[in-house]
């Protein structure tokens, strides 16, 4: 063979990590602007006093920001999921622009993104001094071990460690350890992440407590120049764990269910009706009878948040900064609670687009003034520039809300957008100031008369009476879908004279099945040079083909480099010893005899058998990945994988040329 069985695979530390660097932007002086705060709430929707969405909502806080300033009662966000609305509201670029429509997509790495300056980082630039506390990119509990980095990001999450001249936590996390963690089975349900029940604990102890304790205690100081304060409430975020006398506060036996339709998926199209099976939440919920109980709970925590905002707002007005600070107050998407049979996020409808919005600029906005017109989270960061009169980079594709906040009765520039999907697959809502209409990857549609149904029960979009209207809302929707991944030619996947192929990868590079490399009836070899740190990459992956079927992968298991080869839904792995934290070389090996290879120099050298001869029998259904946590890796078994958070400076695979095509020595 050409290729030995056995190689060498060193293993070099080097230095620390290495932080990806920001882009350069002229810094300017903020001396004499006004403060931003900026809050932003999590998975909360319309149950709002001012927004009328549950006749139980106790939001005093909530209500008292809305009288300070300017409420919106049609805002929507751009993506009914965390990590890409979030990303779409801190780029201040729709998802179709970003490529970004993944929980699991870490947006740091989109080839869209790269370069554009983030709304924090903006605003750094322009001489403010930034601050957060809390979630602000995407992150999320840690799981049942609260862990730093794990599924969706763990509590350090897709942070922008630059935007900040001030974290807490502390640097590079963004969520305080939550002191119960999930995963308790409060509700006998076995969803760890979606659980809900009382703990005693006292407010300040929680996550969020500690947060707002942080905030308004840096809104009492005087501050030495303009700051941009961004500040993050997990809640009501799942799991609804908050102190006992929130839920005290809705008795059981008195709470109201949602209204919801008999019958209302019948006239949507079946596009849309994925969610709707034997199994789903909403069938476990009927049938353990605790669909009162999730209301409670969810209404317990919009509570909680309520109050951790009052904490906010009482810092800010009992310090020196109180007439000087724009106050922004929103959420990153909304919630079903059984509307549609459907339960937690994601979709097109109201439910789950619809978020509050209040904005108290001081000297501006008056008092207790309400616009109904279509808004998005995607206008906060040009809003937000005008209010502070900085330059608005070029590549935002919100509108400023400035002429709102100045003349209620004005009118928007066209319909919120949202997005569900992405690439061929990407599906839009229009929603005017009466109108929904909704078109699906695949052609179908749904429009709703919010006038005469404000439920959307009745899907009108086969009426040819709408027809103008819907080509009218439809022209707003994005016209391409760009992607967040290199095009596979740059990535490299042509054929050498002897059938190998070579590919020079960067972390976020996403191949489809089609563009991937052929590896059946071949072997690979991957080369990779990186910083590696225990804290966020332990369960990281470097490079991934394929799924649980056909598949393999190159991936850190508790910090050690693991070659895993799935096939037939079993997985066959082999493990080195555990990295140290600096800068690693690491390469790996499964040839077409049978045998794979992984080693650390010094330490430990392994050699293993694959679970098939002669190359891999069949090519992959699902493509190849770079840094993407999971692809193959299941989440039974690989419950923490998480996208590479540190540099890469290489990552190469090769694949082998068909065994039979390998010259015999000799000839």
């Amino acid at each position: 063979m050409i290729f030995p069985v056995r190689f060498f695979l060193s293993i070099l530390c080097l230095g620390p990590l290495v932080l990806q660097a920001a882009p350069k932007v002229k810094t300017r002086s903020a001396a004499g602007k006004p403060n931003v705060l900026f809050i932003i709430a999590d998975d909360l929707k319309d149950y709002v006093g001012w927004m009328g969405g549950h006749p139980q909502a106790l939001t005093p806080n909530m209500d008292r920001l809305a009288k300070m300033g300017m409420r919106f009662t049609n805002a929507h966000c751009n993506y009914a999921l965390c990590n890409p609305s979030r990303t779409s509201l801190l780029t201040g670029l729709q998802p179709a622009s970003s490529g970004v429509f993944g929980n699991e997509q870490d947006w740091r790495r989109s080839l869209q993104v790269a370069g554009k300056a983030t709304l924090p980082e903006h605003f750094k630039a322009m001489g403010f001094a930034t601050a957060a506390g809390g979630k602000i990119f995407h992150a999320n509990h840690g799981g049942p071990e609260g862990r730093l980095a794990g599924w969706h990001g763990g509590r350090r999450g897709f942070e922008q460690d630059a935007a900040w001249d001030t974290r807490f936590p502390e640097p590079g996390v963004q969520i305080p350890d939550l002191p119960v963690h999930t995963g308790q089975n409060f509700n006998g349900m076995n969803i760890w992440h979606w659980d809900w029940g009382q703990i005693d604990l006292p407010d300040e102890l929680t996550d969020d407590g500690a947060v707002t304790t942080w905030a308004a205690d840096f809104l009492k100081q005087k501050a030495k120049k303009p700051f941009f304060l961004s500040v993050g409430l997990y809640r009501p975020h799942s799991p609804w764990y908050v102190p006992q006398k929130y839920f005290d506060l809705f008795p059981l036996d008195s709470i109201q269910l949602p209204e919801v339709k008999e019958g209302d998926l019948d006239d949507v199209p079946e596009f849309a009706r994925s969610h709707n099976k034997p199994g789903s939440h909403h069938e476990k919920i009927l049938k353990g009878n605790q669909w009162k109980e999730a209301v409670r709970a969810y209404l317990a925590s919009v509570a909680f948040c309520d109050a951790m905002l009052g904490r906010v707002l009482d810092g800010l007005a009992s310090g020196p900064n109180a007439e000087n600070t724009i106050v922004v107050f929103t959420s990153d998407h909304g919630w079903y609670l059984g509307e549609k049979n459907l339960w937690h996020k994601g979709k097109l409808w109201e439910e789950t687009t619809r978020v509050p919005l209040t904005i108290y600029a001081p000297g501006l906005t008056k008092e207790d003034t309400v616009s109904d017109q279509p808004v998005s989270l995607v206008d906060l960061y040009p809003t937000l520039c005008d209010l502070v009169k900085v330059a608005k980079p070029e590549h935002l594709d919100g509108h400023s809300l400035l002429p709102l906040l100045k003349d209620p009765s004005g009118k928007s520039e066209g319909p919120a957008i949202t997005t569900m999907g992405g690439g061929d697959r990407a599906s839009y809502a229009a929603r005017s100031d009466r109108w929904r209409y909704i078109r699906y990857a695949d052609g179908s549609e749904e429009l709703y008369d919010h006038q005469a149904d404000p439920h959307e029960w009745t899907n009108v979009a086969g009426d040819s009476a709408h027809a103008s209207l819907k080509q009218e809302l439809a022209a707003f929707f994005p016209k391409e879908f760009k992607s967040a991944s290199r095009p596979a030619k740059e990535v490299g996947n042509t054929p050498s004279d002897d059938g190998s192929a070579h590919l020079k990868l960067q972390i976020g590079d996403e191949l489809s099945a089609e563009e991937s490399p052929n590896i059946q009836g071949r072997g690979l070899f991957v080369d990779a040079v990186f910083d590696y740190s225990p804290r966020v990459d332990a369960d990281s992956s470097l490079v991934s083909q394929g799924n649980g079927q056909m598949g393999w992968a190159l991936h850190l298991v508790a910090g050690k480099p693991t070659l895993s080869i799935f096939q037939d839904g079993k997985v066959t792995s082999i493990t080195g010893d555990g990295l140290v934290e600096g800068t690693c070389n690491v390469r790996a090996m499964i040839d077409a005899d049978g045998l794979m290879s992984l080693a650390v120099p010094g330490r430990s050298e392994v050699l293993g058998v694959t679970p098939f001869a002669n190359g891999f029998p069949t090519q992959p259904t699902q493509g190849l990945g770079a840094g993407i946590s999971f692809g193959p890796l299941s989440v039974a078994e690989f419950p923490n994988s998480t996208p590479w958070d540190g540099r890469v400076y290489r990552l190469r695979v090769t694949v082998m040329p068909p065994k039979e095509t390998v010259a015999k020595p000799g000839n």
